[in-house]
């Protein structure tokens, strides 16, 4: 180790803040996914409220509306609190429609879109909290300079 940190260090401080962003993200992916499990477990919500599938299910769960908040913050550390971070590397979240969402994280947890890190990410989530995630984002208002 001692030799490529020498070298590189560069590439071994890129590497560190990698592995730290990514644990901190699995960490509170799976803390917000808990979070949200035992919220939807206790909260009753009215139909209009209630968080539809992508995909028809014969047993349909609901999610608190609040619980897409709490999930869509695993998605900061690239995307930017609130997915209002757009460059070139990584896509604004912020404004995106529902259906838009929900697609391109399918097509991501299906293999039908390419990536390194996103089908893993949407590996880690059910239709409903996508769904979820995908309404809250819908709702942010995007940055005045974002597409």
């Amino acid at each position: 180790m001692s030799h490529i940190s020498t070298r590189h260090p560069l590439l071994t401080t890129v590497a560190w803040c990698l592995t730290v962003v990514l644990s901190g993200t699995a960490v509170l992916s799976l803390s917000a996914r808990a979070v949200a499990q035992n919220l939807a477990s206790k909260v009753p919500l009215p139909l209009t409220a209630q968080a539809v599938s992508a995909t028809p299910t014969d047993t349909q769960t609901t999610t608190p509306a609040h619980a897409g908040e709490m999930l869509a913050h695993t998605c900061a550390a690239c995307h930017g609190t609130q997915g209002r971070l757009g460059d070139e590397s990584f896509m604004p979240l912020a404004g995106m429609p529902t259906e838009q969402f929900v697609n391109t994280m399918l097509a991501f947890r299906e293999g039908k879109r390419p990536a390194t890190l996103m089908g893993h990410v949407a590996r880690g989530f059910s239709d409903d909290e996508l769904r979820a995630m995908g309404v809250y984002f819908a709702g942010i208002a995007p940055q005045k300079d974002q597409p």
